[in-house]
C-alpha cells in the first residue's frame, strides 16, 4: 500500500473512531444531564479532594475561565458546590455534592463499559500493545503540538 493511502486510510479510521466514541459518550452522559469533559471535572474534584478552581484548571489542562464555566454549569445542575476555606476564608474550594459523588461513580461504570468494549477484541497482551502504541502516538503528536506552538 502507499505511504499516502496509509495515511489516509488511518486518518479515515481515527475520525470514524472518534466519531463513534463520541456518540456513545454522548448517549451514555445525556442520561445524567452531562456534557462531554463533566466526568473528568468530577473525577478530578473527587481525586484532589475539594480542590480551587486554579488547582482543578490545571490539572485538566484547561484555562481558568473554562474551567469557571464548566463549574457554574456543574454547580447550578447539583453536582458541585463552592465552599470557603475554614483555613483561609479567602480562599472557595469546590466540593462533590452527594449528587455528584454519585453520579461520578455511574460515570465509572459507564467509562469502564466504553473503554472494556473498545478493548474486548484484543487479548491480555494485546490490550498491552495497544495502550503501548495509543501512548507512542500521542507522545509524537505532543512533540509536534510542542514544535508549532514555539
Amino acid at each position: 500500500m502507499a505511504q499516502s493511502s496509509i495515511y489516509h486510510e488511518t486518518g479515515a479510521e481515527f475520525r470514524s473512531l472518534f466519531h463513534t466514541y463520541n456518540a456513545c459518550m454522548q448517549r451514555m452522559l445525556s442520561k445524567y444531564g452531562l456534557y462531554p469533559g463533566q466526568p473528568q471535572m468530577l473525577f478530578a474534584i473527587r481525586e484532589l479532594q475539594n480542590p480551587t478552581q486554579n488547582e482543578l484548571a490545571e490539572k485538566l489542562q484547561v484555562s481558568k475561565a473554562s474551567a469557571g464555566v464548566s463549574l457554574k454549569r456543574l454547580e447550578a445542575a447539583g453536582f458541585v458546590k463552592r465552599v470557603r476555606d475554614r483555613k483561609d476564608t479567602r480562599c472557595v474550594r469546590i466540593a462533590l455534592t452527594p449528587k455528584g459523588n454519585e453520579y461520578a461513580r455511574w460515570c465509572d461504570i459507564d467509562f469502564e463499559v466504553i473503554f472494556s468494549t473498545l478493548l474486548e477484541g484484543f487479548s491480555g497482551d494485546g490490550r498491552d500493545q495497544a495502550l503501548s502504541t495509543v501512548r507512542r502516538m500521542n507522545r509524537s503528536l505532543t512533540a509536534l503540538r510542542e514544535r508549532l506552538e514555539s
